[in-house]
């Protein structure tokens, strides 16, 4: 378990560019290091049992480049690395398949060279589909010039057979592995969208400051309450309420003071609206509560508690205890009057609250 962590450590190792794209450089490391054991066993036979110069020499620059490029990746741009890998596998495997013989199937590694060099995200499409054409006719030469079925080593061995099959399976190895980046990508590109877009309905549903649900937000929640109430037959109440001299407590204590106490009711108001409805800043120092399933006369009891415990509790901001009170205007729901005259009606109960003394419940 160690030992896979400490290679994961390796193959993850970040690259010493800031802006590079180590996700590209983790891919040409793991196919590298599933290509390079077969090479270094196949050259390490190939020295053995004397099959000649050519394929030792050939195996041999594929352990080398292949192992140069794995060391570049730590050092160097993934532009260049992945250039440097295009190349040396085109000139390796073309000279491995005249060698073995197309069988062999050493012409694969360029297909996955292929599908990498799509996955690279810093080169454009233009150069993308250059590199695609440069790959494609390298195949189709590579192909002229390998015979079917003639290879250095007789077809009946074991060796042979052992070359074939371990380059089918590295092939794929490999193609699994690329498949699974450009899923993975994949994945977390749409993962990244909708978080992007949760954040940003999000943004466009809370008020910054309390952490409420805003006016435009309360609005269509209303709107699905309305609905709601009809379809399962029950009464509900829109109450407003407001904040009393709230200014003065501004003005006094500062702005910053405002905000924590806003911010401070907010917190009181998700307790108290818990299972009840929701609660939204309509603006300023005013706050709409839905109450569900109540009428005008249980609405008006749970916020006359709601109103007591403010006016009973002290906000203390830096070392300074502030006290406030409020006021709601609490209205039924009719369907006949539809959602805004109820809003409205709840609101003139505001006033009329305000006007005959403050820190009570209208109904």
């Amino acid at each position: 378990m160690e030992l896979i962590q400490k290679l994961r450590n390796f193959l993850t190792r970040e690259s010493k560019y800031e802006d590079e794209a180590e996700g590209l450089l983790l891919l040409i490391r793991t196919v590298i290091l599933v290509c390079l054991p077969v090479y270094i066993g196949m050259f390490i036979y190939s020295l053995i049992a004397s099959l000649g110069i050519k394929p030792v020499v050939t195996l041999l620059a594929g352990v080398i480049f292949y192992a140069g490029i794995f060391s570049a990746t730590y050092f160097h741009r993934s532009r260049k690395c992945m250039i440097a890998l295009i190349v040396s596998t085109i000139i390796i495997s073309g000279i491995l398949t005249t060698i073995f013989g197309w069988r062999a199937s050493f012409q694969n590694i360029i297909y996955i060279v292929l599908l990498i060099m799509w996955y690279d995200p810093t080169t454009g499409q233009k150069r993308k589909v250059l590199w695609s054409v440069v790959l494609g006719v390298s195949i189709c030469y590579i192909s002229h010039k390998t015979t079917f079925g003639v290879a250095l080593i007789p077809p009946d061995t074991l060796f042979y057979s052992v070359v074939v099959y371990a380059n089918i399976v590295v092939f794929l190895i490999c193609i699994s592995i690329v498949a699974y980046y450009f899923c993975n990508q994949y994945i977390e590109s749409e993962h990244k969208l909708r978080e992007y877009a949760r954040k940003l309905k999000q943004l466009s549903e809370t008020d910054p400051l309390t952490k409420l649900v805003n006016r435009r937000y309360a609005e269509e929640e209303l709107e699905e309450v309305r609905k709601d109430s009809i379809s399962q037959n029950y009464m509900f109440c829109i109450a407003i309420g407001d904040i009393d001299f709230f200014k003065h407590v501004n003005d006094t204590y500062g702005h910053d003071a405002g905000d924590f106490i806003l911010s401070g009711l907010a917190q009181d108001f998700k307790s108290f609206i818990k299972g009840k409805g929701f609660v939204a800043r309509w603006g300023g120092e005013e706050f709409l509560f839905v109450l569900r399933r109540m009428n005008g006369d249980e609405a008006m009891i749970q916020l006359d508690q709601l109103r007591t415990s403010i006016k009973n509790k002290e906000y203390v901001y830096k070392g300074t205890p502030i006290k406030i009170t409020m006021t709601f205007g609490v209205e039924e729901f009719s369907d006949s009057d539809g959602i805004k005259k109820t809003i409205d009606d709840a609101d003139k109960k505001l006033y009329m609250g305000k006007e005959s003394g403050r820190d009570r419940v209208v109904f």
